[in-house]
């Protein structure tokens, strides 16, 4: 094989192809369509994002506090995850092609650079391109990635800075970076790891702590003075990433919210999860049915072969103290991310002796199950010393590969597809629901994507938009460069209201006289200059605003409702009810 940088661009290519035709056919054909998850909020929070960092940037605003959503008052968006660091990266992207083409692009790319990074990593540690290309799928195609890629969760799945910090270690380690070169570096890293997502820069943070402590443990007596010279350096990259993020940082600190925390059991790792495949997926075992439905073991199965790998390696490697450094990790990342109880097959049986940890200010607020991405990178590593390691035997060296492609085999049949998302699929049977008027992705109605709202609002007028669609007010207005101003929007679970929606609005699902009332002085003391209803994805309840005297017009696939032509509302008995009553 060329050298390792040709190499790099052999093992990215080879991804990139891997994923577009495995995995992401159905999203390249649907670029410029917002395509992924419009039955769901976060995927257009997500497109809005990748607009609106641009836009604050070059209009010099505060990108941390928009007016431009939940208007007049606005939202704080330093506890909301806007990932600044990619969507400036996609910036030029946005800036010419639009935010929906951007964000589909970013899903697209986030999968192989991933397995890219975790490549160079694995290829610097072993020295073999082919030991290191399946360990590159390990950490860059799991489930958990490829779950969340295809729910448009880019925060989940740009995770490239985690084998990318593994590299910078095995550099320094191995002499070949210095210790100015590494302290720049790996400051660097982190620093854009906390503008990726703030979560993970905490989580990276308790798993470094970790990793050098059990790094010091199982190293020989002669190593642990380079083990301490690398905790130095490590925590002085900390000190210059934290000077690098101090904007971000005090300021979300300065306005945290109390009302965050995330400690459910959803959001901690199922042990079982992590054998379970996806219920559909269990090759007629029915006996695994019940286990494999719990909703985490979607995202977090490892399958059995590369939990074997592990062991095997272990036990055929019990001198390497790099692989027992793994092999702790692995557990570690595992331990962590089971979350403050122990659960199994869905039944919370202990609470675990760390659980305080989830108490501090930043974890009360993070998912454990999440930790699981490291687990992933650890077996990744041990996949590439597995199948790196050499043998006289033919027999044996076989052996290690067939294991090493059956576990991949094993990891890839439980993988989701966009085709599973973007069009039928019989994999997600309420597909129909979600997309109910074309069978297709909904395109973006002309009354947005050809400009034609600048003929019925003024810049700056604030608007309902209601739709079925997920968060579709924070989409149009993207498209729009924030051309008029919404209330309502979703910017995460615990900020906001997942209707995306002003209650007020909502309400008038089931109209009768004091929610009538109630909206007509929301509207009026807000400001709402209009109502938009989305007419692909409406239904009868959102035609509801004609009762209280607004009049409708139906243009570029929206029904528009002028809240200046709005009548005070005539006094009404008690119980009346509208005739449009959702």
């Amino acid at each position: 094989m060329p050298g390792p940088v040709l190499q790099g661009l052999i093992a990215l290519a080879i991804y990139v192809v891997v994923y577009l035709v495995a995995f992401g056919q159905a999203l390249v054909s649907h670029l410029s369509v917002p395509a992924v998850g419009q039955n769901e909020v976060d995927p257009n929070f997500y497109i809005w994002a990748w607009r609106w960092w641009t836009y604050a940037v070059s209009h010099w605003t505060n990108p941390l506090y928009s007016y431009q959503i939940g208007a007049p008052a606005g939202y704080n968006l330093a506890w909301a995850t806007t990932s600044p660091s990619i969507a400036l990266f996609m910036a030029p992207i946005t800036a010419t092609l639009g935010p929906v083409v951007s964000f589909n692009l970013t899903l697209l790319l986030a999968p192989p650079t991933a397995a890219w990074a975790t490549f160079v990593a694995a290829r610097r540690l072993t020295g073999r391109f082919w030991a290191s290309l399946p360990a590159g799928c390990v950490f860059g195609f799991n489930v958990y990635t490829l779950d969340h890629n295809v729910s448009g969760q880019p925060n989940l799945t740009v995770t490239l800075l985690l084998p990318l910090l593994l590299y910078l270690v095995v550099r320094w380690w191995d002499g070949s970076l210095g210790r100015i070169g590494y302290v720049i570096w790996m400051m660097v890293a982190i620093a854009l790891e906390f503008y990726t997502f703030v979560e993970a820069f905490a989580e990276l943070s308790l798993i470094w702590a970790f990793g050098l402590v059990i790094g010091f443990a199982l190293a020989r007596r002669a190593q642990r003075g380079k083990v301490v010279r690398l905790a130095v350096l490590t925590v002085i990259s900390y000190v210059g990433a934290l000077v690098l993020a101090a904007p971000y940082l005090l300021y979300a600190l300065k306005h945290y919210p109390t009302t965050l925390t995330r400690q459910l059991p959803q959001f901690s790792l199922d042990l079982s999860g992590l054998v379970l495949p996806r219920a559909d997926r269990l090759l007629g075992m029915k006996w695994w049915a019940a286990a494999a439905e719990h909703d985490m073991a979607a995202t977090t199965y490892l399958g059995i072969p590369l939990l074997v790998i592990l062991v095997l390696l272990v036990v055929t490697s019990w001198r390497s103290r790099l692989v027992w450094l793994l092999a702790a990790g692995f557990v570690v990342t595992i331990a962590l991310a089971a979350g403050p109880n122990l659960i199994i097959d869905g039944k919370q049986l202990a609470v675990l002796p760390w659980s305080g940890i989830w108490s501090l200010p930043i974890f009360k607020s993070a998912e454990p199950v999440r930790f699981v991405d490291f687990a992933y990178l650890a077996l990744a590593v041990v996949m590439a010393l597995w199948l790196s390691a050499l043998s006289r035997n033919c027999l044996v060296l076989a052996g290690r590969w067939l294991l090493g492609l059956l576990a991949l085999a094993v990891m890839f049949a439980d993988l989701p597809t966009f085709a599973e998302v973007v069009v039928p699929s019989p994999h997600h049977p309420s597909w129909k629901q979600a997309y109910p008027a074309l069978g297709l992705p909904v395109e973006i109605p002309s009354f947005f994507a050809a400009s034609t709202y600048r003929n019925y609002l003024k810049p700056g007028e604030i608007v309902v938009i209601v739709s079925h669609r997920g968060n579709a007010g924070m989409l149009f207005q993207a498209t729009t460069d924030f051309y008029f101003r919404i209330d309502g929007g979703f910017i995460n679970a615990s900020l906001s209201t997942p209707a995306a929606i002003p209650k007020q609005v909502e309400d008038m699902s089931y109209p009768n006289p004091v929610r009538e009332q109630q909206f007509e002085d929301y509207v009026r003391a807000s400001g709402i200059g209009a109502i938009i209803v989305e007419q692909a994805w409406s239904e009868k309840w959102m035609y509801n605003f004609a009762d209280v005297g607004m009049k409708g017009i139906s243009v570029g696939g929206v029904t528009l409702y002028d809240t200046s032509t709005m009548k005070p509302l005539p006094i009404k008995q008690a119980g009346s009810a509208s005739s449009h009553r959702g």
